[in-house]
């Protein structure tokens, strides 16, 4: 192995599709150039007259933009296979996302002809997690799994989606980059989506992802206007209660209550036409006052 200074303009970045770079790492990394210099050489490997890149992206983008000429790199003698499994090996520690491990079995498999068993060697796990990863990517839309910020929502987030058919994972991280979720948020709108059977609540959850989930978790909304009393205030927390109690109801039913004895179901019955009765003589009062106030 020998060290080079080199131009990191000049170095082939193609094993790039298989890493994610992160703006905030590229931020972070620049901050140590500025502060302590370069103090690991990036590793390449020659192919014809190239340099492939092989480990430190995140390094060569930072000291692209820091103008930082030249940068040292540690020139390996690698194959094509070996060179993909050094990006992970090199890694190790720090680990890579899921959808980067996803690709990388792939492009072992697809384009280097490797086995499960092979794979797992060359990359030292053993061959059951091989074998999660090519189940993962085989069952991820392909415009996802070759999606560079599809990493950023998480591995859970991943799994989740993979139970869906591919148009609506699409559809779905489509809503989730709309609103800006998270993955938390994003993992609980799949499981919501996961869970409504019905076309119209999956409607509501695909144009209104925020308030689903915030009635999902039961949370309602304070409203602050001042035109309203404080027992105004309390009235329409309690409607929003009731809403987001007729919302997991409907969930609870759907997702089906399994067998149970009659003596049960006689308690349920009971209990509903107890709720049924305060409920309607509730709305009553209500709407008996609204007429009063000369609304609708």
């Amino acid at each position: 192995m020998e060290v080079r200074s080199i131009d990191p303009a000049e170095l082939d970045l193609s094993l790039g599709r298989l890493r994610q770079v992160p703006e905030q790492s590229v931020q972070s990394m620049m901050s140590s150039l500025r502060g302590k210099g370069q103090l690991s050489p990036l590793v390449a490997a020659k192919q014809g007259d190239a340099l492939v890149l092989v480990d430190g992206f995140v390094r060569q983008r930072a000291a692209l933009r820091l103008g930082l000429l030249p940068v040292f790199v540690a020139v390996v003698e690698l194959s094509g296979a070996q060179m993909k499994a050094q990006m992970y090996l090199r890694n190790r520690e720090r680990g890579l996302m899921l959808v980067e491990e996803c690709r990388l079995v792939r492009e072992l498999h697809d384009t280097h002809g490797l086995n499960q068993v092979q794979i797992g060697d060359l990359l030292e796990r053993h061959k059951t997690w091989v074998c999660r990863r090519l189940s993962l990517q085989r069952s991820l839309s392909p415009g996802l799994l070759d999606d560079m910020s599809l990493g950023l929502l998480g591995g859970g987030v991943l799994r989740r989606l993979a139970l869906l058919p591919a148009r609506n994972q699409d559809e779905l991280v489509a809503v989730a980059r709309r609103e800006q979720l998270g993955p938390k948020d994003t993992s609980e709108l799949v499981d919501l989506w996961r869970r409504a059977t019905d076309p119209e609540a999956r409607r509501y959850l695909i144009d209104h992802p925020l308030d689903a989930l915030r009635r999902a978790r039961g949370e309602t909304e304070e409203v602050c206007d001042p035109r309203l009393t404080d027992s105004a205030r309390g009235l329409l927390r309690a409607l929003a209660a009731v809403s987001v109690a007729s919302l997991r109801l409907e969930q609870s039913v759907q997702r089906g209550l399994g067998e149970m004895p009659r003596e049960a179901i006689e308690l349920i019955v009971t209990q509903q036409s107890k709720a049924d009765e305060r409920c309607r003589r509730a709305f009553r009062e209500l709407g008996r006052w609204i007429q009063s106030q000369g609304g609708s």
